[in-house]
């Protein structure tokens, strides 16, 4: 009879107890929970995940929210380049000569020089400037009589978005846009202190006169160790002021402005290092022909190829903002034919990359007042993305054949932006996790495919805006609870 009595009274508690509570027993359930934290109820999210297989939703929180994606910005326009110019697609910079010129036909590379490619490669930035003279040499030409003419124009020279401030221009992740790219638009700076209260010693890489320096920086043997260099002119000039303490050695990164002049610059000052000198100007200017093409007759002395597999790793594994709005430009320069003159038409930009992505995005039929597309990097704070719509993208992709492609892009614990943080480091994360992480000011993001432990493959996307502290730990638990 006492046993009945108990059993009776749980079972009328059970029907008291908030039905809420059941649902914390499961993933979903305890995510709900966890958004209900003080710190998360005032912040912002949007989430979704669904099955890629079946494309249902899983779970979802304010998923067609549009909120700041920050770099996870890359993961549509990756997406977008992967679909619209192809899993071969490949950038193709030419060097050729054409009458008593030496000429570089640009295509928008964003790589040529970048030093994490050419260390995997086996070479170094100035692989590229090494083959040149090499072929050179075998003409026997000891000497360029004519100019050095650089086309760049398959893109517009608006090279620093303007939704970025210009006083940030100095930062290495701000580096301008341009079709001839080299070195990821940068000059790299070593330091090392000398005696305390004494100018540092300093060398640049590349050796390069197209920057000036002007040395401020102090020795220090305790306190503060913070360095930097600063442009006097950000958007217009490149006379760097190295700046702060120096106590261990160090390497800071600044932008150059024209990063065209720039690879011409450095090109004309390797030939001449190694005995071949440019006797004429350096020349930017419109050389191709409406179609694209080197003009006739020219002797091709190299074509340098990358291919999108290389740009798309740089993108989503290292999260190099460079490459990504150079994707964006691409996608204008060879997808946004606007205009009835083939020349404008070919030339890409900012406005017509973004025309590209809509394209893309309208043809999986998301909702336009789920995205705005500002820039490719994640940089600008106009941009909105809904967590929907970063799960339509990812699910659409993962049924194309060329899907490993895209996932093998992408940040696992091991290896990019996600290792080098070292979230999801736990066994049991391996080769389950695929993602893209993001950060700006106020905006927080993780976005990519995940394996459960019932063995299903998930898309899915956690974006947080206005968090009041960091909400990395929040993110990483979301995702971990529907792993489970």
């Amino acid at each position: 009879m006492i046993r009945r009595t108990i059993n009776l009274l749980l079972l009328f508690c059970c029907f008291l107890m908030p039905t809420s509570l059941w649902a914390d027993s499961s993933g979903p359930g305890r995510i709900r929970l966890l958004l209900n934290k003080p710190d998360n109820k005032k912040a912002e999210f949007s989430i979704h995940f669904r099955d890629t297989a079946s494309g249902k939703t899983i779970f979802d929180f304010n998923a067609d929210r549009s909120l700041k994606p920050a770099s996870n910005m890359k993961l549509i326009i990756s997406a977008a380049a992967l679909d619209q110019l192809g899993p071969d697609f490949t950038y193709q910079t030419h060097f050729a000569l054409w009458r008593r010129n030496l000429v570089v036909l640009a295509s928008g590379d964003p790589l040529i020089g970048d030093p994490a490619l050419a260390k995997r490669r086996g070479g170094d930035i100035f692989t590229v400037f090494q083959q040149i003279l090499q072929q050179l040499r075998k003409r026997k030409i000891n000497n360029i009589s004519g100019d050095l003419l650089i086309d760049d124009t398959i893109f517009d020279d608006v090279r620093y978005h303007p939704a970025w401030p210009a006083s940030q221009a100095n930062n290495w992740y701000r580096a301008q846009v341009s079709a001839l790219n080299f070195n990821d638009n940068c000059v790299d700076i070593d330091f090392t202190p000398t005696r305390p209260n004494q100018p540092v010693t300093f060398s640049l890489n590349p050796n390069t006169s197209y920057v000036k320096i002007t040395n401020k920086c102090i020795t220090v043997n305790s306190g503060s160790n913070k360095l930097g260099g600063l442009r006097t002119a950000p958007l217009g000039a490149n006379n760097i002021t190295l700046i702060g303490k120096c106590r261990n050695p160090q390497t800071i990164y600044i932008p150059v402005d024209r990063p065209s002049a720039y690879f011409g610059f450095v090109l004309a000052e390797y030939l001449l290092r190694h005995g071949i000198a440019v006797n004429g100007k350096l020349i930017i200017k419109k050389i191709r022909s409406d179609q694209g093409a080197l003009p006739q007759p020219n002797d091709l002395l190299l074509t340098h190829c990358t291919p999108l597999r290389d740009v798309l790793r740089e993108c989503n594994q290292r999260s190099l903002n460079l490459v990504a709005e150079c994707l964006l430009k691409t996608l204008g320069a060879h997808t946004a034919n606007q205009s009835k003159s083939t020349s404008t038409a070919r030339q890409g930009s900012w406005q017509t990359g973004r025309l590209a992505v809509r394209c893309f995005l309208n043809k999986l039929k998301i909702d336009p007042d789920d995205y705005k597309i500002d820039d490719g990097s994640g940089l600008s704070h106009n941009n909105r993305l809904s967590a929907r719509c970063i799960t339509s993208v990812l699910t659409h992709i993962a049924r194309k054949k060329n899907f490993k492609l895209y996932r093998e892009s992408l940040a696992t614990p091991s290896v990019g932006t996600l290792a080098k943080r070292r979230r999801f480091r736990e066994s049991v994360y391996k080769d389950r996790v695929f993602v893209k992480t993001g950060h700006i000011t106020g905006a927080q993001a993780l976005s990519g495919y995940c394996r459960t432990n019932s063995g299903r493959w998930l898309a899915f996307s956690i974006i947080t805006n206005n968090h009041k502290n960091n909400p990395t730990g929040t993110i990483d638990a979301i995702l971990k609870e529907m792993i489970k």
